[in-house]
């Protein structure tokens, strides 16, 4: 899918330019991410690692668990709510996928990417790449409205394609049923002559014919 049919089936609107500007804060992937995946990528790069803490408790620990410590002095609340929801689900072992296909999943990571890559003790913008590479890579993350408008020219020119073939297929039925039409209606034609007692002159058999065979239309 690209930008374009992205766009249009998600009901995006405004000018080439304003669509590609609400493209590019979405952060999604082609494809969701799989966690498994996802959580032995994050401790390689040391982003998220689970310990032993004081009393045989749990402890994570990782660039990543820096970040959230600077959202929550920065005194970003929202942003930290969006953190502890995403490292809930990440960490859960029931699930399976990080669905960054889809905006309302992908578009924090994406905004702590823009914000807070390469900063000191914070994940690296090679950190962040990677963790999108896992779903494909960003879809958006270079678009410019000269690319937007390539892919609405592929799209339309696609759809033209499309409504040919579809025609051509239509027309191709239509010929078929009027030739088993044709068929049927000369057999019906021969057994009617056999019903008369003398061969039909011309006008008379070209009088049932036109009555009886299927019209050009």
């Amino acid at each position: 899918m690209n930008s374009y049919q992205y766009a249009k089936q998600n009901n995006l609107l405004g000018t080439d330019a304003e669509i590609v500007e609400q493209l590019s804060v979405l952060g999604v992937t082609a494809t969701s991410i799989d966690i498994a995946c996802l959580m032995e990528l994050l401790n390689f790069r040391a982003m998220l690692r689970k310990t032993d803490g004081s009393g045989g408790s749990e402890r994570w620990v990782g660039t990543l668990q820096n970040l959230k410590g600077s959202l929550a002095k920065l005194g970003m609340v929202d942003a930290v709510a969006g953190y502890e929801t995403w490292f809930s689900h990440v960490t859960n072992p029931r699930q399976s996928k990080w669905d960054t296909t889809r905006p309302e999943f992908s578009a924090s990571f994406w905004q702590l990417y823009l914000v807070f890559a390469d900063q000191p003790g914070m994940p690296t913008k090679a950190d962040f790449e990677a963790i999108a590479a896992l779903g494909g890579g960003w879809l958006f993350a270079d678009l410019t409205v000269y690319k937007f408008q390539a892919d609405k020219l592929a799209y339309e020119a696609e759809q033209v394609e499309i409504a040919a073939r579809q025609q051509a297929e239509q027309t191709a039925e239509a010929n078929r049923v009027r030739k088993q039409l044709t068929y049927s209606a000369l057999v019906d034609a021969a057994r009617w002559v056999e019903t008369l007692e003398q061969c039909p002159t011309r006008t008379e058999l070209s009088d049932y014919l036109d009555s009886n065979l299927p019209s050009e239309e």
